[in-house]
């Protein structure tokens, strides 16, 4: 059983770094060749994490152009699964849905999560690919199934079935908390509101403390200022930037924010509970 276990954990991450080699490839700062980049980001989320490329390109280059921005960042569109800022709350709400949210801080982990991974794995993103007649991510997709396919012949569609469910509950989990420490609980813009391309960087992300297993873990995207300053940099060079963006930061009176990753997953948690609580009563 422990290696059962121990199997699950080691598929479910692999699928979840597949998805942050995937963003490097999206961001085409992979191999430094944008057709190359964007063959392997079709290969590693099509096969590893059976998603669509284009569909998380047409998307994150949104969040990227506004991050944290009502009306535009399309990351605070997550209703009615998750609320993340108080300006996408109403009134109107249905009953159920406030009791929902209210108790999102304890199902995030647990039930929310693995409803927006299986969401997009098995409607949103095979939609797009459908309607978008994308033939590269139909193999992908294709490939992914024949392992799939595989399995169940070598283990019984039960086994699989439970395997699959498993793995992809570590690698959902793994991808979105790591993403949700870095953005979801910093202030947001309202659409008449608009700022310059640096405090979208400083204001609205932050980076988490660099440490060898961290700089691994978030594979270099705990540094969330730098991305977002330049997202077309390899992720591995953002530890390299980091110092001079620091300075520049502090020469001009703009706070550098950097955290502990336990106190960013803390703020993340609080505010979630926050914005759950304020969704309940109001």
């Amino acid at each position: 059983q422990g290696y059962k276990a121990a199997s699950v954990v080691m598929i479910g991450i692999m699928q979840g770094r597949c998805g942050w080699l995937m963003h490097e490839g999206g961001h085409y700062s992979l191999t430094g060749n944008i057709k190359v980049d964007r063959a392997l980001q079709i290969f590693l989320y099509g096969t590893g994490c059976g998603m669509s490329a284009s569909w998380w390109r047409n998307q994150h280059n949104k969040h990227h152009a506004t991050p944290q921005k009502v009306g535009y960042d399309v990351d605070l569109n997550t209703l009615p699964l998750v609320a993340f800022c108080k300006d996408v709350l109403k009134s109107s709400h249905p009953t159920a849905l406030k009791a929902w949210l209210k108790l999102q801080p304890w199902l995030f982990i647990p039930v929310t999560n693995q409803l927006v991974g299986f969401g997009w794995q098995f409607y949103l993103h095979p939609r797009h690919i459908i309607r978008t007649k994308n033939v590269a991510e139909m193999a992908a997709f294709a490939a992914r199934f024949a392992i799939i396919g595989a399995l169940t012949y070598a283990l019984g569609a039960g086994n699989t079935a439970a395997l699959y469910l498993a793995t992809n509950t570590v690698s959902f989990n793994y991808i979105f908390l790591n993403f949700a420490v870095s953005h979801t609980h910093l202030p947001t813009l309202q659409k008449h509101e608009n700022t310059d391309w640096v405090r979208y960087a400083a204001v609205h992300t932050m980076n988490v403390h660099s440490s060898w297993w961290c700089n691994w873990w978030m594979a270099y995207l705990n540094f969330q200022i730098e991305h977002h300053l330049f997202p077309s940099m390899p992720q591995y060079r953002h530890p390299i930037v980091s110092p001079r963006v620091r300075a520049m930061f502090e020469k001009h009176g703009v706070k550098y924010d950097s955290r502990g990753y336990l106190e960013a997953m803390h703020d993340c948690f609080s505010n979630l509970k926050s914005v759950g609580d304020l969704a309940f009563t109001g």
